[in-house]
């Protein structure tokens, strides 16, 4: 974890949008306010894009310029909506430093990261996240996303990350929870091992560790430490690295309630956890690296 992040002060005054603890509700409320301006906008658009269809020449027309000056107000509306639906998240993430008596960060540099995750896809972007402590435990949460593939192949995947660190050392493992339909599994040509995990657990979990450090895994991921993730209805890929915990849903939270509701289901794996990868020390095996890559 990295303290280069963008920290920055959170007035105790409400924003421009209010308290903002539901960022859905608040965007269609303050559509609701801009109405009048919204309608006039629309017909403003409308009149132009017809005004180009009938009286722009036909070969301007059909040309891509042609198209682009007909769609331009649209593009510049929707570009309006954006960065009013961008300013009520950031305002969103800053009431939440607010609840948690934290401190409010506008990004994050993860280019020193070891975690699988920071390692997929490209544009990778780390913005909206809050920076506080737990059990005496530095705890940081923020949005990441990477995009995939190019053209109309693209995907944009989009996260929300809770990361722990420990005052213990540990090899990198990864636990895949199944069901999310997402794994960034290390590559087939690195050297992991799978580890089997207890027979009522398939079908929900893969764990991956480094060659030749099952034994420690086994020590973190023990029988006791699924049952607790089933019964608290985990949803959640998660990696120790580099003496930190990154716990990771392919998800934006979009209101307080439910992004605490998962906080307190962490936190609760945390205490269970916490005595131990504080006291972990990791030694090398050789050469073997304890990475997963």
């Amino acid at each position: 974890m990295t303290y280069k992040d963008t920290v920055l002060p959170v007035s105790t005054s409400q924003s421009e949008y209010g308290e903002v603890l539901d960022t859905k509700k608040v965007f269609f409320q303050t559509l609701k306010k801009k109405v009048r301006k919204i309608i006039f906008g629309i017909l403003i658009s409308a009149t132009w894009s017809i005004a180009c269809v009938l009286f722009l020449p036909p070969k301007i027309a059909s040309s891509d310029f042609g198209i682009y000056l007909t769609v331009a107000p649209w593009f510049i509306f929707l570009i309006w909506l954006i960065i009013v639906y961008s300013k009520i998240r950031e305002a969103f993430w800053k009431q939440l430093a607010l609840k948690y008596n934290w401190e409010y960060t506008s990004s994050k540099n993860i280019s020193n990261e070891k975690a699988l995750l920071f390692k997929e896809g490209h544009s990778k972007h780390a913005q909206h996240g809050i920076i506080g402590g737990y059990n005496n435990q530095p705890f940081h949460i923020f949005e990441y996303e990477y995009t995939i593939g190019s053209g109309k192949s693209q995907r944009t995947y989009s996260f929300t990350v809770f990361e722990i660190k420990f005052t213990g050392t540990f090899p990198h493992l990864y636990l895949n929870f199944k069901s999310d339909w997402y794994s960034n599994s290390p590559s087939m040509f690195s050297s992991f091992a799978k580890i089997s995990v207890p027979r009522e657990f398939e079908d929900k979990f893969k764990l991956y560790a480094p060659k030749e450090y099952e034994i420690e895994t086994l020590e973190i991921f023990t029988p006791n430490i699924f049952s607790l993730l089933v019964d608290s209805k985990w949803d959640h890929d998660m990696e120790f690295v580099d003496g930190e915990l990154i716990i990771y849903k392919m998800e934006r939270f979009s209101n307080f309630a439910d992004l605490d509701a998962e906080l307190t289901k962490i936190k609760k794996f945390i205490d269970i956890l916490s005595p131990l990868l504080n006291r972990l020390k990791l030694t090398q095996i050789g050469n073997i690296s304890p990475l997963l890559k």
